[in-house]
């Protein structure tokens, strides 16, 4: 027995050592937040970064709108993150208490959940990267890790207690706020490019436009070769702000005559009058003209993925709810999207409904369709079949959300007060 209690004293003795052999990783390192932000940045598939700082106007708002978090009780920080529309964003928070680490792995956690939640069903390659994304504490130092090769991130995060830092730090190249070169709030010339409203970001949707119907470019809104019934009566437009009222657009249409509207109003019926000239010379029945304004659609709007950055929000279509922003700037969200479809299928003489509900568990707001063709309901979402992913959509996945039932929407993660609207049981026009 006294043997054994001396072997076990020896091996106690020996565990400072072993531990300082590589056996745990201590708290304490010489590198700053930014040299570690951008060490973890740089262990992922190269991207332009866009390195926020303590001081700038994002950063302090990213602390404390996006995180929640005190931003008394982080001691320095910095954040990397994409100035395109992308999930991918690392943030490292040095803490003035090691004891608020947990609190703040908790906010940070929330926050992944919440921004899985507003890429969910837009763009569902961005959603599942912070799905799997995760949060890394050690000491001090709490990292966020929104990215591509979590396990790269981490490996990089620890070897920020291992190795020595760099000679360099970007927070010396970098100015925390204001303008000037470099600065990382996007107030100066060097910034990086913020995309316009309506500016095509080049993604793929990967749908086929099924007419032969294109979408006016330009300053051609329709106006051409289309009918025009807009007149020359300028004078008498409805002055700003402009508001878009869908009753207001269906009784100039049913009257043949816009020529009293406001121009935005102008522009709307333009363009739906040439979509549809097209759609109804080639196709006589409700469910083709339904399938092919859905199609066309996809081949010509896209969503306004400026609303799901972090930080480049203002840049959004100011319409992007409403179909002058997906007919006459080509963005929309999901509101935008949902409100163009009704117009169209109500322009049709198609019965249609917009729905409002939530998506991703009941934690985010959503809109979509319901139609009724022969008497029958069937839900459509025409923005998720039109998600940004970096290839080509299959026409089965294009049309997944086309003339579904309820019970369909229900099980992929639709919600909506079903005592509100009409069942959607339909089957008959489901799309084969």
């Amino acid at each position: 027995m006294t043997k054994r209690i001396a072997a076990l004293l020896v091996v106690l003795a020996m565990l400072p050592a072993m531990a300082a052999c590589g056996g745990a990783v201590s708290a304490e390192t010489d590198w700053t937040p930014a040299q570690m932000a951008e060490a973890i940045w740089n262990s992922q598939t190269p991207a332009e970064a866009v390195p926020l700082l303590p001081g700038n106007a994002v950063y302090d708002v990213l602390l404390t709108d996006s995180y929640l978090l005190d931003a008394a009780a982080v001691e320095d920080g910095a954040v990397w993150t994409s100035a395109a529309t992308a999930a991918q964003e690392i943030a490292v928070l040095r803490l003035a208490n090691p004891a608020d680490a947990d609190t703040v792995q908790a906010a940070l956690e929330a926050y992944l959940t919440a921004r899985a939640a507003v890429f969910f069903g837009y763009m569902p390659d961005e959603a599942a990267i912070l799905e799997a994304s995760s949060v890394a504490v050690r000491g001090p130092y709490v990292a966020l890790l929104a990215c591509s090769d979590v396990s790269a991130a981490e490996a990089a995060f620890e070897r920020c207690f291992t190795e020595a830092p760099p000679e360099t730090d970007p927070a010396e190249a970098l100015p925390s706020a204001g303008g000037g070169a470099g600065a990382s709030d996007g107030s100066s010339d060097d910034a990086a490019p913020l995309p316009a409203p309506g500016q095509d970001d080049e993604a793929a949707d990967g749908t086929d436009d099924s007419t032969d119907v294109s979408l006016p470019s330009g300053d051609d809104t329709g106006q051409g070769d289309a009918p025009d019934p807009s007149g020359t009566d300028t004078d008498a437009a409805i002055p700003l702000p402009w508001s878009y009222d869908e009753d207001r657009l269906l009784a100039a249409w049913e009257a043949g005559d816009w020529s009293q509207l406001a121009e935005e109003d102008q522009q709307i019926l333009d363009v739906c009058s040439q979509v549809l000239a097209g759609i109804t010379a080639a196709y006589e029945t409700d469910y083709a003209r339904e399938l092919a304004v859905h199609d066309w659609m996809l081949a010509n709007g896209r969503y306004d993925n400026d609303t799901l950055s972090t930080w480049t929000e203002e840049q959004a279509s100011p319409n992007n709810e409403n179909p002058y922003g997906f007919l006459v700037d080509g963005v929309g969200i999901c509101y935008g999207y949902a409100s163009t479809f009704q117009l169209f299928m109500r322009l049709l003489g198609i019965e249609c409904i917009t729905v409002e509900g939530t998506a991703y568990g009941y934690t985010t707001p959503h809109a979509w369709n319901q139609v009724q063709l022969d008497g029958e309901w069937y839900c459509v979402d025409v923005t998720w079949d039109d998600p940004t992913v970096s290839y080509t959509v299959s026409d089965a996945a294009a049309h997944r959300y086309f003339n579904a039932t309820g019970d369909f929407f229900r099980s992929t993660d639709h919600q909506w007060d079903e005592s509100a609207v009409p069942a959607a049981e339909g089957t008959a026009y489901a799309w084969q």
